[in-house]
């Protein structure tokens, strides 16, 4: 028999949708009327093939894996598997930049994959392809009204523009000052690099920031850039964001020009995007650093002794190497504040979906949500969002009279975060032991609740109130933490890249996703972990899905290859809580036809004991499954699998045909969800696998990458 090996990876990319619940329900797949020919395979000339290239369904630099790892063998190995070479370590998570030169992204991330399936590759945790990922766009203000109230002032450099900081007026900053201004606090923005010598924050910068593009410290105030506009690339927000977020947090209070709701904190720049773009074909142009240099600046910014990090950026791809980086941050103490994005959606953005991390939405000065803010069930809280006045850097100048501009007002989730990224300074100043889980309760059981009672998924617990904030004496429980460990029920073999859901109250609070070998921190000893660090206490549905491939509102991965499996743990201050959860998959195939002829249903399994695939029919006999009667004029034959069968892996579906000319038709049912195919027109003497079927649910290419799927069942 001619061996033929697939394997089906997708390596650290998971795009789970807010509400994921509705994934799993059934979807009746309608059936073909026309009957369709069938292209017929010899069994004799399939094809040997060893891996498949990996599917990737978001933007990432080409040339480069990142790599996480418990063994340095193991990352040599892996480095000599794809040709490649190490450009950078980072030992605080056991990660590595690895370029690949030889051949592309998708290739050698099918090679790992299967390398690690195998057991020939022991000691990687995972390997992701070097996502990129965007600023949260601001919204310029085009209030006429608005800006012609200050505008006479903006380039009076003596005026006081205190005044039209209706946000300070909102949270109560002048009350919650007199108790904190965040004093001896450092706060990261990570982003564009901030003009430390803008006349509000001279004095506020550290004179060190760290260059994510190079990996290196620099010396210096301003490190932010111009950027440079083309057809191509016209981003004016580019060079100036993170220092209108610096000024939202920390802009001088000595009454001149505009005033930070932190104004003693300092500001450490820690820059993610450059004046050197990723060489990226039109349209995309990104002037991002990728997941690694991200990671990297995350983790520096931590080691350097920021205990707040706001990040006003994010992207679709969940990304193993960010969430390492995010929990080194929390484990050390530090708080990661992030911006829900300005999607208009109910939707999951990251980091901001990250468990752990503060998720900011935008209100308005009516204490209202902002249209454009993101919502979900892992927003923590508002802040204000619109129409916010703060500093942009010095080389900006006032459109058609060349004056320098040097304030701005700027809408959105990315001005609303610096709100919160300020308060988590003020709070840590009364409360410097505070855990960030700790912190995050603060902020949130003293909002002010400006949506529907309780959490919303709109506004999260409310619009952040300082005064409330920073009055706080008595600090909350300490957070929960759960690992979760997926494994198959019929071995127990673990399962990685599967999605996790943690259910609280009927709405999805936190989301992960298991890895290689899990992020190892003295209780995550094996592959197939996903775990959560500073949650909330509490009673939990824990829901674990099968691999999720849902790129933006296009699924790719279909309902009946979601494996659920759910169980209900409650969590407490201060543990960490380990469980595990079996998936599995129930599939059942009916193949049909009424002409006197025979027909056989096939199925390719795996034969452990020689190490290949092989079709079983009902006159072999099945290894992971039982067949029924063998109907050879006209009939049914339909193939179940057993509770113990191989797992993780694609059972291939096929059509073969012995005497005349015949229409059949093909039924699944997997995981209770069933899918008619057919009617086809085979012909004797020919094999007709799943993956030539025309109407076959994965063969049709994706719209946008051009790629399909395995071309069978995804079984657990």
């Amino acid at each position: 028999m001619t061996k033929r090996i697939f394997v089906f990876a997708l390596i650290g990319l998971a795009f789970i949708l807010a509400g994921c619940g509705t994934l799993f329900g059934p979807s009746p797949r309608t059936p073909v009327v026309d009957s369709i020919p069938l292209t017929p395979v010899d069994p004799s000339t399939l094809p040997v093939v060893e891996m498949l290239p990996v599917r990737i369904d978001a933007e990432y630099i080409e040339g480069e894996i990142i790599v996480g790892y418990t063994d340095e063998g193991a990352l040599a190995q892996l480095v000599s598997l794809v040709g490649g070479r190490v450009k950078h370590r980072t030992p605080q998570i056991n990660a590595a930049l690895v370029e690949v030169t030889g051949m592309k992204v998708p290739e050698a991330l099918g090679r790992i994959a299967w390398a690690v399936r195998r057991g020939e590759l022991q000691g990687i945790r995972y390997a992701e392809p070097n996502y990129l990922r965007d600023l949260i766009e601001p919204f310029p203000s085009t209030n006429l009204e608005v800006m012609g109230a200050v505008l006479p002032k903006v380039y009076d450099p003596d005026a006081d523009l205190r005044p039209y900081q209706w946000g300070l007026d909102l949270v109560r900053a002048e009350e919650a000052w007199n108790y904190a201004t965040g004093q001896g606090i450092i706060v990261a923005v990570v982003d564009t690099g901030v003009d430390g010598l803008h006349p509000d924050l001279q004095g506020q910068v550290i004179p060190q920031w760290f260059d994510a593009w190079n990996l290196t410290w620099e010396t210096g105030y301003d490190s932010s850039w111009e950027p440079v506009y083309s057809p191509r690339y016209k981003r004016w927000y580019e060079g100036s964001h993170g220092t209108h977020v610096a000024g939202i947090i920390a802009a001088k209070k000595d009454g001149v020009g505009v005033t930070g709701l932190a104004p003693d904190v300092q500001i450490l720049s820690i820059r993610i995007f450059s004046p050197d773009p990723v060489p990226l074909p039109a349209p995309y142009g990104h002037y991002y650093v990728g997941d690694y240099g991200a990671a990297v600046g995350i983790i520096e910014a931590v080691d350097y002794g920021a205990r707040v990090l706001n990040n006003s950026w994010g992207g679709k791809g969940y990304s193993q190497t960010i969430k390492a980086a995010i929990d080194y941050a929390l484990m050390n103490g530090a708080i990661f504040v992030a911006a829900m994005g300005n999607s208009y959606l109910d939707e999951i953005s990251y980091p901001a979906g990250y468990p752990g991390v503060i998720a900011v939405g935008a209100t308005d000065p009516q204490d209202k949500k902002v249209d454009f803010s993101t919502m979900g069930g892992h927003i923590s809280v508002g802040a204000p969002g619109d129409r916010v006045l703060s500093c942009v850097p010095r080389w900006m100048t006032q459109a058609g009279t060349g004056l320098p501009l040097l304030y701005d007002y700027w809408s959105g989730t990315s001005m609303a975060t610096p709100h919160v990224s300020a308060l988590a300074a003020m709070v840590l100043e009364r409360h410097p032991t505070a855990t960030p889980y700790q912190v995050k309760r603060v902020i949130e059981q003293t909002a002010k609740d400006i949506e529907a009672p309780g959490f919303d998924q709109r506004t999260g617990y409310g619009r952040i109130d300082a005064a409330s904030a920073v009055q706080t004496t008595v600090l909350p429980g300490e957070g929960a933490s759960v690992a979760v460990f997926a494994v198959t029920k019929s071995s127990g073999f673990p399962v990685p890249y599967v999605d996790i859901t943690l259910r609280k109250n009927g709405i999805d609070r936190y989301f992960g996703q298991t890895d290689f070998e899990g992020f190892e921190y003295g209780f995550f000893p094996t592959w197939g972990y996903g775990f959560f660090l500073e949650i909330e206490p509490g009673t939990y549905e824990v829901i674990v899905g099968g691999e999720d491939t849902t790129l933006y509102w296009w699924s790719w991965m279909r309902v009946a290859n979601r494996v659920t499996a759910k169980k209900t743990v409650t969590l407490n201050p201060g543990l960490n809580t380990p469980i595990t959860l079996e998936v599995n998959t129930t599939l059942q195939v009916t193949l049909s036809w009424t002409e006197p002829v025979d027909l056989d249903l096939a199925i390719l399994e795996y034969d452990p004991v020689n190490d290949t695939y092989v079709w079983s029919t009902p006159k072999t006999g099945a290894l992971w499954g039982e067949f029924s009667q063998d109907d050879q004029d006209g009939g049914s034959e339909t193939y179940t699998l057993k509770d113990i069968h191989w797992h993780y892996d694609i059972y291939y579906l096929g059509i073969v045909a012995y005497g005349n000319s015949s229409t059949a038709r093909v039924t699944v049912v997997q995981n209770g969800v069933t899918e008619n195919y057919g009617p086809y027109e085979v012909t004797g003497g020919y094999l007709y696998p799943s993956w030539g079927w025309p109407d076959w649910w994965e063969n049709t290419p994706h719209p946008f990458f051009g790629v399909t799927g395995p071309g069978g069942p995804v079984v657990y």
